[in-house]
């Protein structure tokens, strides 16, 4: 894309935050729900109201949750103390999974249960309620004092999802860097692209960020399959929370006439580099990174700051823009948890003035980026490992959409993202792409994608 092209389209996303899409000083007004935040005197009755939790009173569940609550708010109250003597910037508040047992958070972050493992009542209902918590109206909690320096505004780009009690933060994020592009290119906001057919269909015989689906991947997986068969609008194949059979094989079944969106390949930043993650976001849009999310879940608002240098890279999400707040800069980061969680879906993450020497070591890869036959530890830096493995897709386009009779107003749009010098920009195999996957495990999207038509003509 043209320098100058790139540079007009960036400001098609800048100019409106400027001319207020943020209401001028202070915090956006809040909905009832949003008013939560007075943590002072909150109950579990009225945490049931707020999440729509069906617990009967007296029995035995709502007993085993209350408990699990009580003992979620003591740790929120805990963590503001403790905040507020060493002087962090963020606060922690009411969230959708002051119910979930620790083993039910940790699906949201990668963790692959048990065989046999069954989630509970309180989990399936957040997913339920996905409609509602993940594309509420609820007025923003976002600070609208601070200022965005580049990328997307929180009020911009994607909207928000739910991913429920499937660990497809992978495919969401994935989903949702398409999307973002695809607005760059005029497509209407309410596009919507089916993270679930990723969920179903994406192929990992090499365990690349688990074993598929539910159970996790990598966005590079993602990306090789998107490239190869393209994805359905969210209306064609809408989200589950779990895995599902993929449909007939996309190439030649019903995917073949439907609209779809496609990619030519996606460029791997360079890792463990601040600089060109920054670049990127404001010369490409959002990018696909991995995290350690498993402080997160008390979130509410501020910057976050408490991640250790050594992390656990088990949770994707999409990286929109950066900035500063009373001195100390950031990077947002656009989740996949509703957006009843933290400020309306997203965090802003500490950026460190040294980011690039802010690093630590993942000593088990294998359960978030890494892959089998991979290195048993990895270096990842900046705030949650957030540096190691970032993802832009390459060659974004809308198939199967004619823009003259389209009557979702989809058009034909192609978003493609200017290259960048200092990203590799793979259209092939796995094993240049992915940090996990460098080190011997010969993963091949080609091959991937054989085994999974052959699987399909077997069946």
């Amino acid at each position: 894309m043209p320098r100058l092209m790139a540079a007009a389209l960036l400001g098609l996303f800048l100019v409106p935050a400027a001319r207020g899409w943020r209401a001028a000083g202070g915090l956006r007004a809040k909905s009832a729900l949003a008013a939560r935040s007075a943590l002072e005197g909150y109950s579990f009755a009225q945490y049931i109201r707020d999440f729509s939790r069906p617990y009967s009173p007296g029995s035995e569940e709502h007993q085993r949750r209350a408990a699990i609550f009580e003992a979620s708010l003591a740790e929120v109250h805990t963590t503001n103390a403790r905040n507020a003597k060493e002087g962090r910037g963020w606060k922690a508040g009411i969230h959708p999974f002051m119910d979930w047992t620790l083993a039910e958070r940790r699906v949201l972050n990668g963790y692959k249960p048990p065989r046999g493992h069954r989630h509970s009542q309180a989990v399936a209902l957040l997913h339920e309620g996905a409609s509602a918590f993940g594309r509420s109206s609820m007025a923003s909690r976002l600070n609208a004092s601070f200022s965005e320096e580049g990328g997307l505004s929180a009020d911009m780009g994607p909207a928000l999802r739910q991913q429920g009690n499937c660990g497809s933060c992978w495919a969401i994020s994935a989903v949702e860097a398409v999307e973002a592009q695809l607005l760059r290119s005029g497509a209407p906001p309410s596009t919507r692209l089916s993270a679930q057919a990723l969920v179903d269909c994406v192929p990992n015989p090499q365990h690349c960020g688990g074993s598929g689906g539910c159970d996790g991947a990598t966005g590079e997986l993602a990306y090789a399959f998107m490239r190869d068969h393209g994805i359905p609008l969210e209306s064609d194949l809408p989200y589950t929370a779990r895995t599902s059979t993929c449909p007939q094989v996309p190439l030649d079944g019903p995917w073949h006439s439907m609209r779809r969106a496609r990619v030519s390949g996606w460029s791997q930043l360079p890792s463990n580099q601040a600089e060109p993650l920054k670049s990127a976001l404001v010369s490409q849009g959002p990018v696909v990174v991995a995290v350690d999310g498993n402080n997160w879940f008390n979130y509410d608002s501020g910057v976050f700051d408490s991640c250790e240098k050594d992390a656990i890279l088990g949770h994707a999400v999409l990286a929109k823009g950066y900035g500063s707040d009373a001195g100390r800069s950031y990077w947002l980061i656009q989740n996949s948890w509703g957006s009843d969680w933290g400020e309306n879906g997203h965090i802003r993450m500490l950026m460190h003035d040294d980011e690039e020497q802010w690093c630590g070591v993942d000593r088990k890869p294998q359960e978030g980026v890494g892959c089998d036959g991979g290195p048993a530890e990895v270096t990842v830096c900046g705030m949650c490992g957030i540096l190691y493995d970032p993802v832009v897709p390459q060659g974004v386009r809308l198939e199967g959409i004619d823009s003259a009779t389209d009557d979702e107003g989809l058009g034909s749009g192609v978003a493609q993202a200017e290259g960048s010098d200092t990203a590799t920009a793979v259209a092939g195999n796995l094993d240049e792409a992915s940090p996990g996957a460098s080190a011997g495990s010969g993963v091949n999207a080609e091959a991937q994608m054989d085994a999974l038509l052959r699987n399909f003509s077997n069946s």
